[in-house]
């Protein structure tokens, strides 16, 4: 599945090791009012398609509180939408799409934030995935 387990052998000093990875950062421009949805394809470190059967989807898309963290993945913010983005009758194996209504988009504003999680609880303990991270902007709509 995902390999989770990280060995550093340390033979020598003064070496430096990068562990983790920064989730995909994802610039989403909608217009407001306007349906808007883009899909996720989720692979393993094999790079095969991940079984999401097995697997709970959650997005939140937050208000930063201050306006210098606009648009900046930060913990000081306040939620604007809980999202249940799933795979739909279209979508591949391990393909999701994260889909926003017309009343959603109403409510989002240039700087807003987001981030996807994969969850499950058939392992114990339980994994937690962060498979993406991003930034709203918000094109103002013309037509009523």
């Amino acid at each position: 599945m995902i390999n989770y387990d990280i060995i550093i052998v340390m033979a020598t000093r003064n070496n430096s090791y990068n562990v983790g990875n920064i989730p995909p950062q994802v610039a989403w421009t909608i217009v407001r009012g306007d349906t808007a949805s883009f899909k996720v394809f989720v692979t393993d470190d094999a790079k095969q398609a991940i079984v999401l059967d097995e697997w709970t989807i959650n997005m939140k898309v937050k208000r930063p509180n201050s306006q210098e963290d606009l648009g900046v993945i930060t913990d000081n913010a306040t939620t604007v939408l809980d999202l249940l983005p799933a795979p739909d009758a279209d979508d591949a194996i391990g393909e999701f799409t994260v889909f926003l209504t017309a009343a959603q988009s109403q409510t989002l504003e240039t700087g807003d934030i987001f981030d996807i999680q994969l969850s499950t609880s058939t392992t114990d303990p339980q994994i937690v995935w962060t498979v993406a991270q991003g930034s709203i902007t918000v094109i103002e709509d013309v037509t009523d």
